[in-house]
């Protein structure tokens, strides 16, 4: 099923997003626990556009993992409400290096003061084991 989802979320169609729904709906409510399983649904709707699908099953998930955070945060970025994607990294107890990149993209698409002092913030707790990272690097930059 993760592989059929991450086909769909490639192909970035409404007849995906179709197959997508059809086959989460006969899925039993169990499956729902899978983390990977979620994540990758998650990255197919948003993906294929349909955010308020994905919110609705992230936010009636119980237990939530650093991938789903960031499925739905590129897939606001992606959908262009960053907004959505920094109020979500807030949540985040202990980011990684790739909910700080999605920090950082979705501070470069508002291009307000506001995203631009949060990138500073931000800038100045990340860990520097981070700083290897060169896709964080060149976020930071273009934010």
């Amino acid at each position: 099923m993760i592989l059929l989802f991450n086909s769909c979320a490639q192909l970035k169609t409404k007849e995906a997003l179709d197959l997508v729904k059809k086959v989460s709906k006969q899925i039993p409510e169990s499956f729902y626990s899978n983390p990977h399983l979620l994540t990758s649904l998650l990255d197919a709707l948003m993906k294929c556009g349909d955010v308020a699908h994905a919110e609705s099953l992230f936010y009636s998930s119980k237990e939530k993992v650093l991938p789903m955070y960031g499925a739905m945060m590129k897939g606001y970025v992606d959908n262009n409400l960053p907004d959505k994607a920094i109020d979500l990294f807030n949540k985040i107890e202990n980011p990684n290096d790739v909910h700080m990149i999605l920090l950082f993209n979705s501070c470069a698409q508002l291009k307000t003061k506001e995203a631009l002092d949060l990138v500073k913030k931000v800038s100045k707790q990340i860990p520097k084991s981070f700083y290897s990272n060169p896709h964080l690097l060149t976020s930071l930059l273009d934010s």
